[in-house]
């Protein structure tokens, strides 16, 4: 299994729900253990959501794009869009505005950088003692 992973696809949610799983193959090949493995899968699919979600005006359709690399005893996960940051509403509803705390809480560290070109997450693990490559 290749120690880094680069996708790019239209910001459709199916494309998310694949993106997921091809990152949960990757982590799973790594030898990574299953707690940091889903903890990675759905943080960063709740990273793929808002791109979905929120990145793009209604009606149009852009980039999403992750990446995943595997690098000594950590893991990092950036998930980006071409589109424009939305700040979230204060009361954004019952259905709504718990991605970005599940993100914080699921990652060692998570780092949200807005900018004018896109949104670019970035989700970090440490793995203590996981096989793959260093």
């Amino acid at each position: 299994m290749p120690a880094r992973l680069h996708l790019r696809c239209a910001a459709h949610a199916r494309h998310a729900t694949e993106l997921r799983g091809e990152l949960a193959e990757w982590s799973r090949g790594l030898g990574l253990p299953e707690q940091t493995r889903d903890a990675i899968a759905i943080a960063a699919y709740e990273a793929m959501a808002n791109v979905v979600t929120h990145a793009y005006p209604a009606g149009t359709t852009g980039v999403l794009e992750l990446r995943a690399d595997r690098q000594g005893d950590g893991v990092a996960v950036v998930v980006s869009d071409r589109g424009r940051w939305r700040t979230p509403p204060a009361d954004p509803g019952i259905l709504h505005g718990r991605g970005l705390p599940l993100i914080h809480a699921l990652s060692d560290h998570a780092e949200i950088r807005p900018a004018a070109a896109g949104t670019t997450v970035t989700l970090t693990w440490h793995v203590d003692g996981a096989a793959g490559p260093g």
